[in-house]
């Protein structure tokens, strides 16, 4: 009769590798809210991604058997009853199997494990360095649009400047406002450093570097005049998104300081508005 909770129990050991796998891969500050709170809501790519997994550590075993190197006395039959949970009149005969192979049964998940965080850990960093969620967006994009948006990750660097380096301007109209300018919305505008978000990947805080204030000067001799006033001190700003009104976001270039400063303010200019 087969043993339903069992069962269970086998195919989340199965799968877990692969969650092990996801969760290593989105393990950046910038793309954890795609994993799930709870890794058994999403099994069924848990499982796709442990098959793999399965296949090659399986393949090194049978390799290591054949070499002579381990000599495990499990079989296809009593992994198939394991996993399927059909035992019959056979149940004392497959639990002394197990039993029996404990040591290579351990040996194998933990290799498993290893092996899944090591390959999630690569393919990160290999995807991150290469942008190959940027080349390849139908396999690698990560699914924090933000990344894309506020990080400008997607902007493409021009081949005459290969070694250019895209920054975001962002300009925030928040709902703030100090008490001696009560009802007054302020203007800020910095260079995006990071941001953080919800549980569910909605924004959260825009984090900013370089923030000025806009401000317009008011004097007897002049008319007014906006200006920009570094807000200081403080190295980082953190802007609630529940609290802006609206943001204008502008994708600037800069090149290395190996390059002219003519070549760096010709290169330096917006590369994609929003």
């Amino acid at each position: 009769m087969t043993n339903i909770a069992f069962t269970t129990l086998v195919i989340l050991v199965f799968s877990f590798p692969g969650y092990l796998l996801r969760a290593s891969y989105y393990a950046g500050k910038f793309t954890r809210h795609v994993l799930p709170r709870n890794w058994t809501d999403d099994i069924a790519r848990a499982i796709l991604f442990s098959l793999p997994l399965h296949l090659i550590m399986v393949s090194v075993f049978e390799w290591l058997q054949s070499s002579g190197l381990i000599h495990p006395t499990l079989n296809f039959e009593i992994v198939f009853r394991v996993v399927s949970g059909e035992y019959d009149e056979n149940f004392s005969a497959v639990i002394a199997s197990v039993y029996g192979n404990t040591r290579y049964l351990i040996a194998y998940y933990l290799s498993l494990v290893m092996v899944a965080i090591g390959i999630g850990y690569a393919l990160r960093k290999v995807v991150w360095k290469w942008k190959w969620d940027v080349k390849y967006p139908w396999l690698f994009r990560y699914k924090n649009d933000w990344l894309y948006t506020l990080m400008g990750r997607d902007v493409p660097v021009p081949s005459e400047y290969p070694e250019a380096k895209i920054y975001v301007r962002v300009e925030a109209l928040t709902k703030m406002a100090l008490d001696e300018e009560a009802g007054k919305s302020l203007l800020y505008r910095g260079i995006a450093e990071g941001f953080t978000t919800e549980e569910n990947g909605a924004l959260r805080d825009i984090l900013l570097t370089e923030v000025e204030r806009g401000k317009f000067r008011k004097e007897p001799a002049k008319p007014p005049e906006f200006y920009w006033k570094p807000v200081t001190p403080g190295n980082l700003m953190v802007l609630k998104y529940a609290e802006l009104e609206n943001i204008n976001i502008t994708y600037l270039m800069e090149l290395p300081p190996s390059f002219s400063p003519t070549e760096r303010t010709a290169a330096t200019q917006s590369s994609r508005s929003e």
